[in-house]
Formats: structure tokens, sequence, C-alpha cells
């Protein structure tokens, strides 16, 4: 009874809902730029832990690292797109330089993979310093490579 007392009737509802429309748009936003960083920080934690296994495991580190890339890339829009705060756009921007660094280092160790197999190998042998030490010499060296 109030509702036509006071003349508002159906304009008043209608205009709550357009509100409700926004808000319920802004919810999903953020809650899509929140999926997106924690895929983008999941998959930099696999790419940081599995890029110390041995070689054909690394191909994973280098898996992981270009979809942290892609993830991160996609998360930094919609964080500066939905004004989050300054700390979530700074963290993710130093996790894409860590993720593009961990993606070229990862890269290479598989581009160069005689070389690198090389190395693994006379590392998984060595038992002293000194041997160690050749191993690290080899490596820079390219010994395994034509």
């Amino acid at each position: 009874m109030t509702r036509q007392g006071n003349g508002q009737g159906r304009h008043s509802s209608v205009g709550s809902g357009r509100a409700g429309h926004d808000d319920d748009a802004e919810v999903r936003a953020t809650a899509s730029a929140r999926t997106w960083l924690r895929l983008f920080l999941l998959a930099l934690l696999c790419g940081v832990l599995t890029s110390s296994l041995m070689l054909p495991w690394k191909v994973l580190a280098l898996v992981f690292s270009l979809f942290a890339l892609a993830s991160g890339v996609v998360a930094l829009v919609k964080a500066i797109k939905l004004k989050l705060p300054r700390l979530v756009v700074l963290s993710t921007s130093l996790g894409l330089a860590a993720s593009l660094f961990l993606a070229a280092g990862t890269a290479a160790s598989v581009l160069l993979w005689p070389v690198t197999q090389t190395y693994e190998d006379c590392m998984s042998r060595a038992l002293t310093l000194q041997a160690e030490s050749e191993c690290q010499d080899g490596l820079q060296r390219l010994d395994g490579l034509g």
C-alpha cells in the first residue's frame, strides 16, 4: 500500500534492478580477475618447482612458465581494468617478470638439450667438488653440442 501511496510504484523497482545488475556484473568481473590471478600464481609456482627436474621433465617447467605468462597478462589486464589495489598490480607485474625469466632459462635448457643432458649426466656421477667443477666447465664449453 505504501508504494501506491507515494506515487513511485514500478519505477523504483526498475532503477534498483539496474543497480543490482551492475553490482552483479562487477562481482563477476572481480571473481574472474581473482580466478586468473590464482591460475597465474599456481602456474608460476609449478614452473618454479618443476624447473629443477631432470631433462625430460624440464619441459613441464617450460609449459608451466608459458602458461604463467599468458594467464599473468590476462590477470594484469583485468586487475588494471577493475582498478584493483596497486599492490596487486605491482606483484602481478613482478610475477610476470619472474615467469619471463623462468621461461627464457628453461627454453634455453630445452633448446640446448644435448648440452643439458651431458651436464646432468656428469653431475649425477660427480662425487667430489673437483668433479662438479669439471662438469660446470664442460657446461661453459658447451660439451655435447655437435
